[in-house]
């Protein structure tokens, strides 16, 4: 009788092994998806980190090349890799420009078209009097002092953000 007793097969687990073994997992899957969070804020921090300095550096190479331009000639708008720049009198890109208007001053309009031309492949932006916000990763801003600032959206709003102003060059 011993003998027969100690042969006998488990068939399955016990409802206390179930239940500890869904429990680990689930413990497991949280640590987990928290941390993949974690790291998907991170890279969005990292990929706006990347685009404020393709930006800095378009600026910087537009100063340049109107610097070598000033040789020659004073002229406060050019043609800068096909494109129609315009600059300010310390030779700073304000606006790439898409008609014959000039910009007198910093406006969505100045400031959308430094983010859409001087990045190469920009992402889409969003900006005051146009999507507001919406799906958008970006968003652009007009400040009073007469530059543009460019944020990340996040939950917590100027969290993470560059400026640019176009009188003075200064990315910050």
């Amino acid at each position: 009788n011993i003998w027969i007793f100690t042969m006998k097969k488990m068939l399955g687990f016990t409802s206390f092994e179930f239940y500890f073994v869904v429990s680990i997992i689930g413990i497991i899957a949280l640590v987990a998806m928290q941390r993949y969070v974690q790291l998907v804020e991170e890279t969005r921090r990292l990929s706006f980190e990347v685009v404020a300095k393709h930006f800095n550096a378009s600026v910087y190479n537009h100063h340049a090349r109107w610097i070598m331009a000033q040789q020659q000639t004073k002229k406060f708008r050019m043609d800068v890799d096909g494109l129609d720049a315009q600059f300010s009198p310390q030779g700073w890109v304000l606006a790439v420009l898409t008609d014959t208007m000039l910009v007198s001053g910093v406006s969505v309009a100045s400031c959308l078209s430094l983010w859409n031309n001087l990045l190469q492949n920009p992402p889409s932006i969003s900006y005051e009097g146009g999507d507001p916000y919406g799906s958008r990763v970006y968003h652009l801003k007009v400040l009073s002092e007469g530059g543009c600032r460019f944020e990340l959206v996040t939950d917590s709003p100027g969290e993470f953000y560059f400026d640019y102003m176009p009188f003075s060059g200064k990315v910050t």
